[in-house]
């Protein structure tokens, strides 16, 4: 549950039946301030009589109200929603509709402006590859380098989407074994698609977003590549895709902050991986084991 509510973009308050505080999200806690009164709820920012007695009234399901906090007076929808022993409350900050167009509509700009030069490039350099005008040894190089600027880019703009709340989880059944197969072919050159070693049945599936799994997959493909090793050992077992490259490992340091439950990453790519494996309900966890290793948990 705190995972879940840490991923919601405005405070959000958890308090069960007997008055108790079950779990809040950092915006909560940045936002308001919470005292422990005998066991009991009393944060100042709901210091207002119709929320108290919304609050002690568990008769009342659903509950919501616009009301003005801060210095500022903004303006925020106090919402209550009742589940068994569980009341969930939530201050949802007024959404200015007109920023966020603009912020959707940059985002298709830069993409599409980065993008296209990108791709305008990709195809001079294997066009004078194959004509033979330009060397494959310097070709290969610039091609990956130009990959690793693509991979920086998507990751940019998927941080971008997440925050705007542009993501939505649409799970569907997915054959990992051909689903792997289109990821690597699009995502790696020829040598780099060669060195990876698979270990998965034909007949396994998950049920996910296939947009988000994709994302995550990729990611920890580049990564190993960049900076791992090859071969690639990839395998699926009781619901846990493991990827595992053949290079140095993790830092000691750097697997205690990716698997702290708060961490974010060590990286842009990293923090992407975590951050969009919470959302679809994926657990992922690293180790060293002859190399970097990640697992996903469906």
């Amino acid at each position: 549950m705190k995972d879940v509510i840490e991923l919601i973009e405005y405070p959000v308050l958890i308090i069960g039946k007997n008055g108790q505080i079950v779990c809040f999200n950092k915006k909560f806690k940045e936002f308001s301030w919470i005292k422990d009164l005998e066991g009991k709820y009393y944060f100042e920012v709901l210091r207002f009589s119709e929320a108290h007695e919304i609050l002690k009234d568990y008769k009342i399901k659903d509950f919501e109200k616009e009301i003005l906090l801060g210095m500022n007076l903004t303006k925020y929808t106090f919402i209550v929603k009742s589940s068994q022993d569980l009341r969930i409350i939530a201050l949802r900050p007024e959404e200015n509709k007109e920023e966020s167009e603009l912020k959707k509509k940059l985002l298709g700009q830069i993409s599409h402006e980065l993008k296209t030069p990108i791709s305008a490039i990709s195809s001079i350099i294997e066009i004078g590859e194959a004509t033979g005008k330009i060397d494959s040894t310097f070709s290969e190089k610039v091609l990956g380098k130009i990959k690793r600027l693509d991979l920086a880019l998507n990751n940019a703009i998927v941080i971008t989407k997440i925050q705007l709340g542009l993501i939505n989880i649409k799970k569907t059944k997915i054959n990992i074994l051909s689903f792997l197969e289109e990821v690597l072919k699009n995502s790696l050159s020829d040598e780099s698609y060669l060195n990876v070693e698979k270990d998965i049945k034909e007949d396994e599936n998950v049920e996910t977003d296939p947009y988000i799994l994709k994302t995550i997959v990729k990611n920890i493909f580049l990564n190993s590549i960049i900076h791992g090793k090859e071969p690639i050992f990839v395998s699926f077992n009781e619901k846990i895709l493991v990827i595992r490259d053949s290079g140095p490992g993790f830092k000691e340091g750097e697997i205690r902050e990716l698997n702290r439950q708060e961490g974010s990453g060590i990286g842009l790519g990293t923090a992407i991986i975590k951050s969009l494996a919470k959302m679809a309900g994926i657990h992922t966890y690293f180790s060293n084991e002859k190399g970097a290793k990640v697992e996903l948990r469906f």
